[in-house]
């Protein structure tokens, strides 16, 4: 028995392949367009998934990129205050050393807590430092003050207090899958050397502005012997706030590897996955031209075999 190749199945056979040749041009003109040879999963499953996940860790790569900018921008507020710290013990060394001079007389010494008085804010205000609209010192309750003072200078009377209102907890952030940044330091143990919160100094450090507020009031009475007696509390003081620093150095130093080592991961994460999903510039454009080729002569076979002859008029 013979098959017949009747002139509809002729047709057929030819829209086929035409339909064929138009779905491959269209899949090669969307690469060229997007520069993707993965558009969607469909075109190639296991490099569809593998490219999900390749952006999954991007995403998660530029966070953690963010999170240390974010961290190394607290960081620098932490060292700017506890500098301005530094240089008002500083300071008020030089006015005790001054103080405990035997050539003062008591309105010499007056004069010198005056500029006590000035220390003791500034100290106040490293303590409150900001960043971001957050105090840096003040732990979760960044949204207020970390000191508040209580108290003027009034000459007779004590000095002012200073008390700590906010929370002891150091924030961290996530700069890596594994690790995570100090990013705020608990002022009371900064400020005041109380890290168990008891309300006195741990053994080896001292209150800043307890130190300062001797210094004044032993200036006021023109106690000579008590202004002597605060060199070791301002020495301590120094010492405390030298200890912080190395600790932001020390996080200076954390933040900058994971800097460049985030940096690196991000560029492999890049290549990779320009290598899972991107396509051959080079072989698309040839495809591309190879398939509007084909297209072409399947459009032109096509009218070929289905053109109406005298004969299929007679059959």
């Amino acid at each position: 028995m013979s098959l017949r190749i009747t002139n509809s199945m002729l047709v057929r056979t030819a829209l086929d392949g035409i339909a064929r040749q138009r779905a491959r041009l269209a899949t090669t003109q969307e690469q060229a367009s997007t520069g993707l040879r993965v558009n969607r999963p469909s075109d190639d499953p296991a490099s569809a998934s593998r490219a999900a996940q390749l952006r999954a860790e991007t995403a998660a790569n530029a966070q953690y990129r963010r999170n240390v900018a974010q961290a190394d921008g607290r960081l620098v507020a932490l060292e700017q205050s506890l500098r301005t710290a530094q240089g008002v013990v500083v300071r008020a060394r030089e006015l005790a050393i001054q103080g405990a001079s035997g050539g003062l007389d008591a309105d010499a010494r007056r004069l010198l807590a005056v500029e006590v008085e000035t220390l003791f804010d500034e100290m106040l205000a490293a303590a409150n430092g900001r960043h971001a609209g957050a105090w840096i010192f003040a732990g979760t309750a960044s949204d207020a003050p970390a000191f508040s003072r209580s108290g003027p200078f009034a000459s007779g009377s004590p000095p002012p207090m200073v008390g700590f209102d906010g929370d002891s907890t150091e924030i961290e952030m996530a700069i890596d899958e594994d690790r995570r940044a100090i990013t705020s330091f608990d002022g009371r143990r900064v400020f005041q050397g109380d890290a168990d919160g008891n309300g006195a100094p741990d053994a080896g450090r001292e209150d800043a502005f307890a130190a300062l507020g001797e210094l004044w009031r032993a200036l006021d009475a023109n106690d000579q012997a008590a202004v002597t007696a605060t060199l070791d509390r301002l020495d301590r003081t120094q010492l405390q706030l030298e200890l912080a620093l190395a600790r932001v150095g020390a996080i200076g130093n954390q933040l900058a590897g994971a800097e460049d080592a985030l940096g690196l991961e991000a560029l492999s994460l890049k290549r990779t996955l320009s290598d899972a999903e991107d396509a051959d510039t080079e072989q698309v454009f040839s495809n591309l031209v190879a398939h509007q080729t084909a297209l072409q002569a399947s459009l032109e076979s096509a009218v070929r075999a289905i053109q109406p002859s005298l004969f299929d008029f007679l059959s």
